[in-house]
């Protein structure tokens, strides 16, 4: 799944493929092309004008050597008395042959011939690097195909070879490549190979994919070409001839911990074929990826990677899917508790490499990329490196602070990970794409999910769960514990996943029940449209997922804190030991109480679009929108009632003490508890005494303890730690109904009810309001003086820019109707100059010259607050007549 989500210059993995005879079966008659002396390409006479299949890919030459792939060229070789040119063939490029038509590549110098061959310096003639992918994600035709291209400066052949018996010829360049757009002044370094093979198609019939098939099924597909004559733009889908025998091959250095788990990855998709189709086997030792005789599911040991990738090579014509490979890096294998807390290391820095990163970007407001970054890549199992790395660290914590959490179980549910990550892999080598949707089919809620991994680590029998499952396709990007759900399903059940069945049937057997059965599913470009249709999510009902979420983060936060202090203390190298005095924590990690918050009010938006929802309208336009408006408002009021209702879905788990009716209990997922700092540092206390913490395995392998001392520094840290994060929430939430429309319930209905849940959710913000603005803090006194005179004031509990954002909530714009809040800030405004005049016995001629700077700067900020909350006039006196 991930290339998934570092932005490296890594993508899709084209092809070194195994450019397989034709259809028919009959004998390769090999490419007729020689490696020559000093590694120049040899052509025979007769093979000018004959078409060849070239493909390439791009190695860059830093950290893994993995690739990208582009796109495949029917090309030919056409003689000259001074050089021997490369056409493309302009079969799909041109609307007619009546108007001669020559699509120019390169120009290569002879350096020899006679009667039988002629000598060419290929690498004097290749000094261009095509940069157009394998796949389109395009119907319409480009008809600037192919002219993307990268300068090559300086490059050399440093291999020629005939490979698969005689019938593909292996060129590999070592190049330094350059963009004219793209940082003309830097000069990157890659590997290109090319591989060339005679083009003979045969009888292989392409599919063309059908729009209306979209909203329930894609497969990846070639670049639009044109008919002939018409003009019309077709394309054709990616998919394997099963009349050819199709075998998967894992690399030799596969860990034995893990083979099974990556054969049963690979095989599982036999369960969607219906029958046998897919083989796996070892491959032979000294066989790496790329290769041009096997498919190879490379194990790539890089724990920081953070990725997987899939690629194919296909015939850019009929769709023909000829050959395939997949990377899978070594940061999925957990084989234990001290490696999950090295990787759970490795997630953390790229978090933190990333926070940084949009530091940087922010400076100048201009979004800096390395050089390594200027490749075009494919889409394809790409993702952000910070969403994987922060669902994936989540994953680890909560399993690490699990009592029942043992070497057995750890690893045991890191094979069922790789399984189900290699299964996602293969998928994509098959053709299939991404479906974001398949989490809002799950039949597990949260607190089933909670109660799978509590018995999964304890050992327990899990056949109860046999017949469910977390999302309907493995083709999902799931969080880790999801994702290793799917993966012990795929090892103690012969079941498979209903969409990836219904999509291969529909793909390579032309089945319509996918789409019949209106198979609910969404590609990448879909998260555009989609609100519910996120990456890393999980759950049927955005509302509780995302309550779901917020409440995983409060609790993770005393084993999380403990484990940063772990990292410290028991590093995998001792040389890395940081004393506890010195370990920093960030106050930004509970963002996820803004972001939740953010995602929970979107929906009160009469512009959130959600696929459950409109999927059941045949269609959505401006004749249905009251429907459609009246449908979303129903689900919305759904979830509000399963999470226990409005005063529990969005403030009950916020640091501020509110008068709440939180009788009714959520419905399928835990209470999401209050972000309470006294609380957490006590549960910061219990688990250092539990079996979890009390003694510990560290990042080297080694049992460890915290002493009295030590322990008394984690405490002291987390009190004033988990202080900070609770103000950094308040100012979250206050940003986030700042910022957050509520005009759903008003488009659905017409009007506004007496009582609805945005009428209860406006009265619990402008208490949100009075709490946070109005609220002192008992231990801080500003001193100075008035007129000279000795004069202290308590200061308010939070800083001004958190009761801004109180204050911001009131705004008239924000709420369901114009002047929502006018009663509210009037209340507030009233209670706070009720104050401020108190504090300094205000009286007819007070000047804020009369005080000290300390205290008149105070008084000016509260000045600043009640020019935000105006107060109401009084009604004007009727006029005498």
């Amino acid at each position: 799944m991930f290339r998934d989500f570092v932005s490296l210059s890594l993508g899709l993995l084209l092809a070194c493929g195994s450019l397989l005879a034709d259809s028919h079966g009959e004998e390769d008659r090999g490419t007729g092309l020689r490696p020559m002396e000093n590694h120049h390409l040899g052509i025979p006479r007769d093979a000018f004008g004959e078409r060849f299949l070239m493909s390439m890919s791009v190695i860059p030459q830093v950290q893994a050597a993995t690739s990208t792939g582009l796109a495949g060229k029917v090309i030919t070789f056409e003689l000259f008395a001074d050089a021997v040119d490369m056409y493309e063939d302009v079969d799909g490029l041109v609307v007619t042959r009546d108007l001669p038509a020559k699509r120019f590549v390169a120009s290569f110098p002879i350096v020899d011939q006679d009667e039988d061959h002629v000598t060419i310096d290929f690498n004097r003639g290749m000094r261009r690097a095509f940069t157009d992918i394998w796949y389109s994600v395009s119907r319409r035709f480009n008809p600037f195909q192919g002219e993307d291209t990268y300068e090559i400066p300086g490059a050399r052949v440093f291999e020629m070879r005939e490979a698969h018996g005689g019938s593909q010829l292996v060129i590999r360049q070592s190049a330094l490549l350059r963009s004219r757009s793209f940082l003309a002044d830097t000069e990157e370094r890659y590997e290109i190979r090319y591989f060339i093979k005679p083009y003979r198609p045969g009888d292989y019939q392409g599919k063309e994919p059908v729009r209306l098939d979209d909203p329930h099924v894609r497969f990846f597909e070639t670049a639009a070409r044109l008919e002939e004559t018409t003009g019309r733009s077709t394309s054709r889908i990616a998919r394997f001839d099963l009349e050819k025998p199709l075998k998967f091959y894992y690399s030799h250095n596969t860990p034995e911990d893990y083979e099974e788990a990556v054969r049963g990855g690979i095989e599982y998709w036999n369960r969607a074929f219906g029958r046998k189709v897919v083989e796996a086997e070892r491959a032979p030792e000294g066989v790496t990826a790329p290769d041009a005789e096997y498919n190879v599911v490379q194990w790539v040991p890089w724990d920081s990677a953070g990725f997987a990738y899939a690629d194919i090579l296909v015939d850019p014509v009929t769709g023909e899917s000829l050959h395939g490979q997949a990377y899978m890096t070594s940061v999925f294998a957990i084989s234990g508790i001290s490696r999950a807390r090295v990787i759970l290391r490795r997630m953390r820095a790229l978090l933190e490499e990333e926070e940084e990163a949009e530091k940087e970007d922010g400076e100048d407001g201009e979004e800096k990329e390395h050089p390594a970054h200027a490749w075009p890549h494919s889409t394809v199992c790409r993702m952000s490196s910070a969403a994987f790395a922060r669902q994936y660290a989540e994953g680890i914590e909560e399993i690490l602070s699990n009592p029942e959490a043992s070497e057995k179980a750890v690893l045991q549910m890191s094979r069922d990970y790789v399984r189900s990550i290699v299964a996602h892999e293969v998928g994509h080598v098959l053709g299939l794409r991404h479906n974001f949707a398949g989490s809002l089919t799950t039949t597990l809620d949260h607190q089933e999910l909670d109660n799978w991994i509590d018995a999964y680590l304890k050992g327990e029998d899990l056949s109860e769960y046999k017949d469910d499952y977390t999302s309907n396709s493995v083709m999902e990007y799931q969080e880790f514990p999801a994702s290793a759900f799917t993966g012990a399903k795929m090892r103690t059940t012969d079941t498979v996943l209903p969409h990836d069945r219904a999509a291969i049937q529909w793909g390579y057997f032309d089945d319509r029940g996918v789409v019949e059965d209106k198979a609910v599913y969404a590609a990448d470009r879909d998260s555009a449209t989609w609100d519910d249709v996120t990456v890393f999510d999980y759950g049927r009902d955005p509302l509780v997922s995302a309550y779901a979420e917020i409440g995983d983060a409060v609790r993770r936060l005393p084993s999380s804190l403990i484990e940063t202090f772990i990292q410290a203390r028991a590093p995998r190298d001792p040389r890395d030991r940081v004393p506890l005095e010195q370990v920093n924590l960030s106050a930004s990690a509970v963002s996820v109480v803004g972001i939740g918050l953010r995602n929970m009010l979107r929906w009160f938006d009469d512009s959130a679009r959600s696929l459950i929802v409109e999927r059941e309208f045949d269609f959505v336009g401006s004749l249905n929108t009251d429907e459609v408006h009246m449908a979303h408002w129903k689900r919305l009021n759904k979830q509000v009632e399963m999470l226990g209702g409005i005063d529990r879905a969005l403030f009950s788990f916020l640091p501020v003490k509110m008068s709440l009716d939180l009788k009714k209990k959520p419905q399928g997922v835990a209470d999401a508890p209050r972000l309470d700092p006294d609380a957490l540092v006590k549960r910061v206390d219990e688990l250092l005494d539990s079996p979890a913490y009390a003694k510990f395995i560290g990042l080297d392998g080694k049992e460890y303890e915290f002493d009295e001392k030590e322990r008394e520094i984690i405490r002291k840290r987390a009190r004033v730690y988990f202080r900070k994060l609770a103000d950094n929430a308040v100012l979250q939430a206050c940003t986030a109904f700042a910022s957050a429309r509520r005009d759903l319930g008003l488009a659905a209905n017409k009007k506004l009810a007496d009582e609805d849940i945005v009428l209860q959710m406006e009265k619990r913000i402008i208490e949100l309001a009075s709490k946070v603005i109005l609220e002192k803090d008992e231990d801080n006194r500003i001193e100075g003086t008035l007129n000279k005179g000795g004069v202290w004031v308590k200061d308010y509990r939070y800083p001004l820019a958190t009761r801004q954002a109180a204050a911001r909530m009131l705004a008239d714009g924000n709420g369901s109707f114009s002047r929502w809040s006018r009663k509210g800030k009037s209340d507030i405004h009233g209670k706070l100059k009720g104050e401020v005049n108190a504090a300094f016995n205000i009286k007819p001629g007070f000047t804020d010259s009369q005080l000290s700077r300390t205290l008149r700067k105070w008084y000016l900020d509260q000045q600043t607050l009640l020019g935000m909350l105006p107060a109401m006039r009084p009604p004007s006196p009727p006029q005498q007549k």
